[in-house]
């Protein structure tokens, strides 16, 4: 039976031998349910419960180190909330990019003599030695907090110098014949990430001062600028937003532009890193292109306000294409008032 314990202490007093301990739990993150569904978290640091303070670790024949991970719910994420029964999962790995992962009690080499060697995946030492744990889902997950616990065997033999016959004649460091086991925790917080809506409006012509300082008098021309963006690890479904905005009071749309050198009636601009949305705009009437007026508060949306701009109560954008991870992106429109 493998039970907790830490490897025995070799003679000398000043000496550390390695040890196997509980390490701390550990924050994953907080993630929304899209990003976990869409396998979007990376690859966590983890403590493994395994330290080595001051062995000298050789690559020579006889000298090995192993972990063996187990996970008694299979590698579930849990909600603390009895009422989510929706899990969440994790898979572990010895590297941050997930190219060395574990598989379920089947012990993975670190070295083994100078057969194997992947002491590079952990810094050129052994000290406080980490695994990579990255979350995910099959399922959307409830918001909350979720926990998870797995264990680590740890298995080592440390020798730096090798006699006659391979036998160690130098200072020998060993897991105990009970082998060690670190239990190790995990948590995640899941809550939903939607996109947020700034909207900033400015006056960019008026009929006394043209575009000098322009003034909100009658008469002027102001231009709308909603701004989306993505606070996501994870983009947002292609073609699945819509922007609607109410037309302003004393204020009409201004298909002749905003009053400045652009006649240009719509306007986008793109946020860093770029989202990759567009918007196209062919004319008032066009039932084609991405921009729909209404004149009834939204009920429809086939308007055309080419004879009287005034009746517009609501201008409809609808961005074309899938808005990327962390991204924004700006689209304006032009009124004037009266």
């Amino acid at each position: 039976m493998l039970i907790a314990t830490a490897a025995f202490a070799m003679p000398s007093s000043a000496w550390a031998a390695c040890a196997v301990a509980d390490p701390a739990s550990t924050a994953l993150g907080t993630f929304s349910p899209n990003a976990l569904l869409g396998g979007a978290p990376p690859y966590v640091p983890v403590l493994a419960g395994f330290d080595c303070p001051a062995t000298t670790i050789s690559v020579l024949s006889g000298n090995f180190l192993r972990a063996t991970v187990t996970s008694a719910d299979g590698f579930k994420l849990t909600s603390t909330n009895p009422l989510n029964t929706v899990t969440a999962k994790y898979v572990i790995a010895a590297d941050g990019a997930g190219a060395n992962p574990f598989a379920a009690g089947t012990p993975f080499v670190y070295m083994n003599g100078t057969l194997v060697n992947l002491l590079g995946l952990l810094g050129g030492s052994a000290r406080n030695v980490k695994v990579y744990v990255r979350p995910s889902s099959a399922a959307a997950v409830a918001p909350g907090t979720y926990k998870g616990n797995f264990k680590i065997a740890w298995e080592w033999r440390f020798c730096d110098l090798l006699g006659a016959l391979g036998l160690c004649v130098g200072t020998l460091d060993a897991n105990p014949t009970t082998i060690p086991v670190a239990n190790v925790a995990v948590t995640m917080i899941v809550t939903a990430k939607p996109f947020t809506v700034s909207i900033v409006t400015h006056t960019t012509w008026d009929p006394q001062s043209t575009t000098g300082n322009p003034r909100a008098i009658p008469g002027s021309k102001q231009r709308t600028t909603i701004t989306l963006t993505n606070p996501d690890i994870i983009a947002i479904d292609a073609n699945s937003l819509n922007i609607v905005l109410p037309t302003p009071n004393r204020g009409a749309v201004a298909l002749d532009g905003d009053g400045t050198a652009s006649p240009t009636f719509v306007k986008t601009a793109e946020g860093s890193p770029a989202s990759s949305l567009a918007v196209t705009y062919s004319t008032p009437a066009s039932t084609t292109d991405d921009v729909d007026f209404s004149e009834n508060g939204g009920t429809s949306w086939t308007y055309d306000p080419t004879t009287t701009p005034k009746a517009v109560t609501n201008v409809r954008v609808r961005p074309r294409g899938t808005m990327a991870a962390g991204s924004s992106f700006s689209v304006s429109l032009p009124y004037v008032l009266f």
